[in-house]
């Protein structure tokens, strides 16, 4: 009898265990209202993201779109005209997320994420749940 009652309460705490061990749902998210010290924290979480330099943002970044994508662009010279052939090619997808109670950016090229501490965001409602 003591042994099945043991069997039911590791039961019972193995299946609670479990259902606060899901990850927090991930939404796609937008900002409400930018402002420059929000620009150079996303700014600053691509660098440490991917590396490189700091793009420049509109200044709307993330306020109709949850994706963000960056092209690079060709060389200049020093009169700022293109080089001709030094077209370097590829775009670069970041994706702003709700995490739980947090706002994150996302690199899905290594689906590494970065916290934004100080930029509020809000789930996009023309995008579902991601997994």
């Amino acid at each position: 009898m003591k042994y099945s009652g043991w069997c039911a309460t590791l039961l019972t705490v193995l299946l609670s265990g479990c259902q606060y061990s899901k990850a927090a749902p991930v939404h796609a998210a937008l900002i409400e209202q930018t402002t420059p010290a929000m620009i150079r924290e996303i700014q600053d979480a691509i660098v440490a993201l991917k590396g490189g330099t700091a793009p420049r943002l509109a200044h709307n970044v993330f306020m109709q779109q949850s994706t963000l994508l960056l092209e690079k662009g060709n060389s200049l010279d020093p009169t700022g005209q293109p080089i001709l052939g030094s077209k370097e090619g590829g775009i670069t997808g970041f994706e702003l997320q709700k995490r739980a109670d947090q706002c994150v950016l996302y690199y899905p090229r290594t689906k590494k994420y970065q916290v934004l501490a100080t930029v509020p965001c809000v789930i996009n409602p023309q995008q579902p749940e991601r997994r």
